[in-house]
Order: structure tokens, then C-alpha cells, then sequence
């Protein structure tokens, strides 16, 4: 079990990682049955540096879609909220033996997070989804 979340967690940072200083940040879902919300919260300090962030997936041989269809919702430190439906178009290498993937699906680039405090970012999938094992937020450098 422990071989198989290091596993997971160097493929993740492998996927996502491109070399640059990033925030990860992943939340265990139901693989069987993910339907409820997860929340990632990420504390900006840094209000000057433009920021690229994205979706990361951690999925099993389970989840047999290459698209997911999300809500995401941010609430700024200031109290403002946004929230959008986002389709998630996965690259996946279909194999031929069952595994565990991560991958990282571009959500801003070259975002600029102008508010300190507390950004929260809320991922919601439009139906039931079996297979997705961990959701999260990236944000890269």
C-alpha cells in the first residue's frame, strides 16, 4: 500500500512537476462513487508572480472516460466567488494492465493571484464519476 502512494505521488510530480516551483495539493475521494465536493485551500502570499494552475487527477483502469466534466468554484480571500463548468480533456495511454495514473489538466495560465489570504477552490464533478481515485490543484510557477 505505501509502495503504491509513493508510486502515485512520484508520478504525480513527474505529470505536473515541469521543473518549476509548484503547489500540490490532493484530496482522497470516493473511487467508487465521487459525487461529493473537494476542497483544496491555498494560502497566496505572493501577489506579484503570474501563476499557471490545473486539475489534478489521480484515476484507476476504472474510470474509462477521456473527458470529466467539473464545477469549479474559487472563493477569493475577499469574499468573491466564482464558479464555471469545466470540461477536463484527459491524455490518457490506455494499457493493457491496471494502473494507477496521475495527471495534471490546464485550468489558467498566467493567472495572477493579486489578493493575500486564503484562495479556495471547490471541484465538484457534473455526475457520479467511478475511478477517480484523488482530485487536487496545481499551481506552478
Amino acid at each position: 500500500m505505501r509502495g503504491a502512494v509513493v508510486g502515485a505521488i512520484v508520478a504525480l510530480l513527474l505529470c505536473c512537476g515541469c521543473g518549476s516551483e509548484a503547489y500540490i495539493d490532493m484530496q482522497s475521494v470516493d473511487a467508487y462513487h465521487w459525487s461529493d465536493p473537494v476542497s483544496i485551500v491555498y494560502d497566496n502570499s505572493d501577489i506579484t508572480t503570474p501563476r499557471d494552475i490545473a486539475v489534478a487527477l489521480r484515476y484507476n483502469d476504472s474510470f474509462d472516460s477521456d473527458t470529466l466534466t467539473v464545477v469549479i468554484q474559487t472563493s477569493l480571500p475577499d469574499v468573491h466567488q466564482t464558479r464555471e463548468r469545466m470540461l477536463l480533456r484527459l491524455n490518457r495511454d490506455y494499457k493493457a494492465t491496471a494502473l494507477t495514473l496521475s495527471e495534471c489538466v490546464g485550468y489558467r495560465d498566467n493567472c495572477l493571484l493579486n489578493q493575500s489570504g486564503y484562495y479556495i477552490f471547490t471541484i465538484t464533478p457534473c455526475r457520479s464519476v467511478q475511478g477517480i481515485e484523488a482530485v487536487g490543484i496545481e499551481i506552478a510557477e
